[in-house]
């Protein structure tokens, strides 16, 4: 996923197809029936529990969506940021005074580092696995600890629009209407952000983030950051797309800076410290007419940056609110 764009980090179909069938039945154990619903997702089809109690979330962002619903996870993995409990400022009232155990703090080499013995010591009798790469071997591991729900099957690892993310969740929970709330209410301001700025209707735009010295990641049109500028009007340019494929970014150099000349560009630099000032200064840039007409966005505020970087149906209306105005001063140039 990341690929060496990970420490730099985290909309556009509103019409998506709904992707997990769930449907609740009697299931037997050896304590007598109990209820259980089921779900379809990309490595097969799973029964989880009516009501779960003890939930474990082992994606990056998973325990955002799972918040959203007023579930709190018992067990959660860190991302980056260092916050406690692994919860970025727009999560924490949700999150409450609820302390889970954090895994893999400061580290982000997903399914490598899966905590397989910690999740069982938790006892979860339900674990959710959407904004991560599973392979079956480690999908066997998981369900052989509780229930597992991996992402959708309809689209590339890290490519589920953040609205699928809630909808799967709302299936498994059980809380479909509610899933169709939490949708409706950010999509509704979405919805008005666009209205109110015609001037982002049609612009070329693209989201980049600097890597490794002389290197840059261009964020693909699956890729949630792109989602967020594409459901605001903006339009992700066809090289972009052919080049992305079903990567959620791809790696250009200094010297193919040129792709780049776009009507908006958006920088996601506030998880690198002095990033922007280095972007600023590169002689190939400075002859973009995108950098000398000063329609780059550069976003700086590492809470900004990670709430466009994580966009969960929690951190969106965040970065909404602190996005809007700079593209707006951007498209109008």
């Amino acid at each position: 996923m990341f690929k060496g764009s990970r420490f730099v980090a985290a909309l556009a179909s509103l019409g998506l197809v709904l992707t997990g069938a769930a449907c609740s039945s009697d299931s037997t154990t050896d304590d007598g029936p109990s209820e259980s619903r089921s779900i379809e997702h990309k490595l097969g089809t799973t029964r989880v529990p009516v009501d779960p109690e003890r939930i474990v979330t082992i994606g990056y962002s998973d325990q955002d969506t799972l918040l959203a619903f007023g579930d709190k996870p018992v067990g959660v993995v860190d991302w980056y940021g260092d916050y406690p409990d692994a919860t970025w400022p727009w999560a924490q009232d949700a999150l409450g005074d609820a302390h889970p155990e954090v895994f893999n703090r400061g580290q982000f080499t997903g399914e490598a580092n899966i905590d397989f013995e910690g999740i069982a010591a938790l006892a979860p009798d339900l674990i959710m696995a959407q904004y991560i790469d599973v392979s079956q071997d480690a999908y066997d591991r998981l369900t052989e600890i509780a229930p597992t729900v991996t992402t959708s099957p309809d689209y590339p690892d890290f490519g589920m629009p953040w609205q699928e993310n809630v909808r799967l969740v709302g299936e498994t929970l059980g809380e479909t209407e509610k899933a169709t709330d939490l949708i409706d209410g950010v999509d509704s301001a979405l919805r008005e952000q666009r209205a109110a700025h015609p001037e982002f209707e049609g612009k070329t735009a693209a989201v980049v983030e600097a890597g490794d010295p002389g290197t840059f990641w261009v964020r693909s049109p699956n890729d949630g950051r792109s989602r967020l500028l594409t459901s605001l009007g903006f339009v992700i340019p066809q090289q972009i797309i052919d080049l992305a494929g079903d990567s959620d970014a791809f790696e250009i150099s200094t010297e193919q800076l040129g792709m780049l000349d776009l009507d908006v560009l958006v920088w996601n630099t506030g998880s690198s410290e002095g990033a922007s000032d280095q972007i600023k200064v590169i002689p190939t840039y400075q002859t973009l007419n995108v950098a000398k007409d000063g329609r780059d966005v550069f976003v700086d505020d590492p809470i900004v940056s990670g709430a466009m970087t994580w966009g969960t149906v929690l951190s969106l209306p965040y970065a909404i609110d602190a996005l809007v105005p700079p593209l707006s001063a951007a498209a109008s140039k």
